[in-house]
């Protein structure tokens, strides 16, 4: 992994969980949307200082807000449509409400499951966006070619991205995974929920402490390849146009 400046990284992290939870909280949750914007930009502002200035301090990573366009808050209001109509239809044709009024901490366990796969295959498939977004070399493309380009990256990178997760959040997953079989015999076992309970804080804090790692190993796997997907991408146009 090619060095960077962890505490930037984690401390910008951190700045977007409490700016996230400061709104989620106040008004009855109705401006949780704004605190989402701010996590956008500060995912962006990470991006950016993962692909100029890996090595900066927390100021130096912040600058990269200057280079923030209408197009970045544009694909990723578009992304986040996305993932919210894909998470909704999900629940919808699984029937989930009736799974969860029928079969009880079951239907729990089988939503939670579903929640994280399509959740899990949607981050995977958009991973790359606000790298592209903050790239100097593409960020005066037209934005569906943007948008092909992320999700391009997205799929031809989608098992080298998954098999990088696992590795460096598997004890978070080992915890989550611990959090949901406990969750079966709590009914008939009430102080089995505290070892969920347990299990679900450790997966957050081992989710936070690695997470700056995540996304530097995520500019890594970018740095290394999308110059040869954007080739591809010249190609398929190249192709479209002799047809």
């Amino acid at each position: 992994m090619r060095k960077f400046n962890y505490g930037s990284v984690i401390l910008l992290m951190i700045l977007s969980g409490i700016i996230a939870g400061v709104f989620e909280n106040i008004y009855d949750g109705n401006l949780a949307v704004i605190g989402t914007i701010f996590a956008w930009i500060i995912n962006y502002i990470i991006c950016r200082g993962l692909l100029y200035n890996r090595e900066g301090s927390f100021s130096e990573y912040f600058r990269g807000i200057k280079t923030i366009t209408g197009k970045v808050f544009l694909m990723n209001i578009l992304i986040g449509l996305i993932n919210s109509v894909a998470l909704l239809f999900s629940a919808l044709t699984s029937g989930t409400g009736a799974v969860l009024t029928d079969a009880g901490m079951r239907g729990i366990l089988l939503a939670s499951l579903l929640f994280i796969l399509v959740t899990v295959f949607l981050s995977l498939i958009f991973a790359y966006s606000n790298f592209v977004m903050a790239d100097e070399r593409y960020r005066d493309l037209p934005f569906f070619t943007c948008l092909k380009l992320i999700t391009k990256a997205g799929f031809k990178l989608f098992s080298e991205t998954f098999v990088m997760g696992l590795k460096v959040f598997k004890v978070t997953i080992i915890s989550l995974v611990v959090a949901l079989i406990m969750i079966i015999p709590a009914k008939s076992m009430p102080e089995i929920l505290t070892v969920s309970f347990i299990a679900t804080i450790v997966a957050a804090i081992a989710a936070v402490i690695v997470g700056p790692n995540y996304i530097a190993r995520l500019s890594d796997i970018y740095l290394d390849n999308i110059e040869g997907i954007y080739d591809e991408i010249g190609e398929d146009r190249e192709a479209l146009w002799v047809i």
